[in-house]
């Protein structure tokens, strides 16, 4: 099992990309469940610049991303993009 789920829609524009987060409340207190954002985040910056325009993309966390290392949830959200046809390349 990933360590999040990914949904990304067209919205037909030449709008920047965005990205979203989730993180649920079964991640603990909010000082947790921010945590957790931040380290999506950090992972997500460097396929920020890589990614074409027009797309809306939101990452809902697992449980298992609070443990997993940045190195791990960038060659997911990588692949995960590659897989939607948002991944305009560029390294990771």
């Amino acid at each position: 099992m990933g360590l999040f789920t990914m949904y990304v829609h067209a919205r037909g524009d030449n709008a920047p990309t965005r990205v979203g987060f989730v993180v649920g409340r079964r991640f603990g207190t909010h000082v947790q469940r921010n945590r957790v954002k931040r380290r999506l985040r950090a992972a997500a910056r460097e396929l920020w610049n890589h990614l074409p325009a027009g797309y809306d993309v939101v990452c809902v966390a697992r449980t298992a991303v609070a443990n997993a290392p940045i190195e791990q949830i960038q060659q997911q959200m990588a692949r995960a993009l590659e897989q939607a046809g948002v991944h305009a390349g560029g390294e990771v």
